[in-house]
């Protein structure tokens, strides 16, 4: 098999070289032979002509003769149709031997004793209209007899000789058209055998596609039960690996929530401890410490981690942490409202979060509604685009003091522990903080606190939604 498919190129390249020379004969032998053949077809039109010309002199003698002796203007018919029509036989003859000056030459001999003929063919007509005598008219002394002889003599001269041409065409003829059939015979003996080496080659492919058909049936079915084995592996891998990080998962849950319990256990004996405390400052810094523990353990027993525990729902978790402080501040003469979007935040910036807007809201709770019966407090948080976010705390209380006016994290115009707590929280997230009314000009124009948090990355819960419907915000 390896020798046959070495030698089928070579034998192909020479059947190949046979069939385009054997083509290229054709088309030479087929062009020779057509032009033969048009030679052949000239010579005959020339003949043809040559005798339609001998036979309109013959018609101009025919009328000539009938006119005189029967002086019927009838009989002049077949003479007027031949003498329109040898000038364009003369026409058709110069044409067709344009290429060659001696029957050129030949032809215009012709047409000159012709014209001598009808000279004197138009006098005697003549002579016979304008004097009636026919006798007379007739009489020209044997010169049209002697012109019309010489005239069939050109004739007989010329179409001998277009014989003699016409048989060297015609054998011209026979002998290209043999070569013509010589050349389609090789011809379609070169492309019969392109067509057994054609076939032997297409056997040859169907015999190799095979074989590399069997082979990758073999290939592909090992290739399947490979994937399917490590398919199966993949399974369990992936089942293991669900089942550790289902693990992983309730243990954070259950640790974080042993720690919520640990740190309310904490703030129970703080309360012990206010409770058998007479001291103001010490009741105070108490209070103040109680209260932040219990922001951190209620965050920690609400922490729900996603995302392969990295990240927590910002936006529930701090508002479940709220409503924990304001249950336990209980003053329900004070609205809280918490507005987020669905957000995610780093595990662990959640804790630090909620401690850092309880600080504020604890502040609020305690300050902003002295007097009053009723209030509302609201949390925001926002990303504001490159990485950063705003959480903003506002109520509608009695106001900031005006010393407190314009007052950032920077400047230390209160030394109180919240104060410094907040300012610290925030640095954490490289940002600041900003004081301000919220309804200015109002009998209670409330407190606006402004936390722009520049290294807080959020991340939205659904973020096609998040972009179409709730663009960056700045306020």
């Amino acid at each position: 098999m390896a020798l046959i498919t070495s030698s089928i190129p070579r034998t192909l390249a020479v059947w190949v070289a046979i069939a385009i020379l054997s083509g290229l004969a054709a088309i030479a032998a087929w062009r020779w032979t057509v032009t033969a053949a048009h030679g052949v077809t000239h010579s005959l039109l020339i003949q043809q002509q040559l005798a339609n010309w001998l036979s309109a002199a013959q018609d101009l003698e025919t009328g000539q003769r009938g006119y005189l002796l029967t002086r019927d203007p009838s009989y002049l018919e077949p003479y007027k149709s031949a003498k329109k029509s040898i000038g364009k036989i003369h026409t058709d003859l110069a044409e067709l031997a344009r290429d060659n000056p001696q029957q050129l030459a030949t032809i215009e001999a012709i047409d000159q004793t012709l014209h001598s003929r009808l000279a004197v063919i138009d006098k005697s007509i003549t002579e016979l209209k304008v004097e009636g005598d026919a006798t007379r008219a007739g009489a020209d002394n044997g010169l049209g007899q002697k012109i019309m002889d010489r005239f069939r003599d050109q004739i007989a001269g010329a179409r001998k000789q277009e014989q003699l041409v016409f048989k060297q065409r015609l054998e011209q003829f026979r002998s290209r058209s043999f070569w013509l059939l010589t050349a389609m015979l090789f011809t379609l003996l070169a492309s019969a055998g392109l067509a057994m080496i054609a076939l032997i080659r297409e056997r040859q492919r169907v015999a190799a596609l095979e074989l590399t058909a069997l082979t990758l049936t073999t290939t592909n079915r090992s290739l399947e039960q490979h994937v399917q084995a490590r398919t199966e592996e993949l399974a369990i891998e992936r089942d293991r690996a669900e089942a550790e990080r289902e693990r992983a998962e309730a243990l954070l849950r259950d640790v974080t929530h042993r720690i919520g319990n640990t740190l309310a256990l904490v703030v129970g004996f703080i309360n012990l401890h206010i409770r058998h405390t007479s001291d103001p400052v010490s009741l105070k810094t108490l209070a103040g410490a109680r209260d932040r523990i219990h922001a951190i353990a209620s965050a920690q027993r609400r922490i729900n981690v996603a995302n392969d525990l990295e990240l927590v729902r910002i936006d529930t978790l701090i508002q479940s942490v709220m409503a924990d402080v304001v249950a336990a501040t209980a003053e329900d003469r004070i609205a809280l409202t918490v507005d987020m979007p669905p957000l995610l935040v780093p595990a662990q910036a959640a804790t630090s979060l909620c401690v850092l807007t309880q600080e504020f809201v604890v502040n609020s709770l305690k300050h902003a509604f002295d007097g009053v019966q009723d209030g509302k407090i609201s949390v925001q948080l926002h990303k504001t685009g490159g990485g950063a976010a705003k959480l903003i705390i506002e109520d509608n209380g009695k106001g900031i003091p005006e010393n407190w006016k314009d007052m950032t994290s920077d400047e230390a115009v209160v030394d109180g522990l919240g104060t410094k707590i907040a300012n610290l929280l925030t640095r954490q997230f490289g940002g600041s903080i900003t004081y301000d009314f919220a309804y200015p000009g109002s009998p209670r124009p409330g407190t606006r606190v402004t936390l722009h948090l520049t290294d807080l990355a959020l991340t939205s819960v659904f973020p096609d939604r998040q972009k179409q419907e709730e663009p960056d915000v700045q306020l």
